[in-house]
């Protein structure tokens, strides 16, 4: 666990391997983990992909809960600082660390949920340019 990096993510930079994520830090969303960079963003840097996953889904459940809401600061534009990331971070992986076997099965089942969103914004995508195509086609 103490191998687990999390750094601000520079634009410029680019990682060679697939155990990193990213985390958004402006903004109301502030602590959603993504799967790619934008320029608010931190970047946490894992040993594995097992352990990517795990942290990943992790974070995903703490902004799905709203656990990263109280430490957002600023008046105009929420931020998330990275001390207050890791800081929630370490805190949850201790709690949820005695647990690890079911959490492992939810992220499993995460992952298959994911994949079928995926499949399904793809399918409302497709029918959204079925209805554009028909619509021209009769209007043409």
């Amino acid at each position: 666990m103490n191998t687990l990096k999390i750094k601000t993510h520079r634009m410029s930079e680019e990682y060679q391997n697939r155990n990193h994520f990213f985390v958004l830090s402006k903004g109301n969303n502030a602590g959603k983990p993504m799967e790619n960079p934008c320029p608010n963003c931190f970047v946490v840097i894992a040993n594995n992909v097992q352990e990517r996953e795990y942290f990943y889904w992790l974070c995903y459940g703490l902004w799905v809960g709203g656990f990263f809401r109280p430490f957002l600061s600023g008046s105009v534009i929420s931020f998330l600082r990275i001390a207050e990331l890791r800081e929630v971070i370490y805190q949850v992986h201790s709690k949820v660390n005695v647990r690890k076997e079911a959490l492992m099965s939810s992220i499993e089942i995460l992952n298959k949920l994911s994949a079928h969103q995926d499949n399904l914004i793809k399918q409302i995508q497709l029918i959204k340019h079925a209805k554009k195509a028909l619509m021209y086609k009769m209007l043409k």
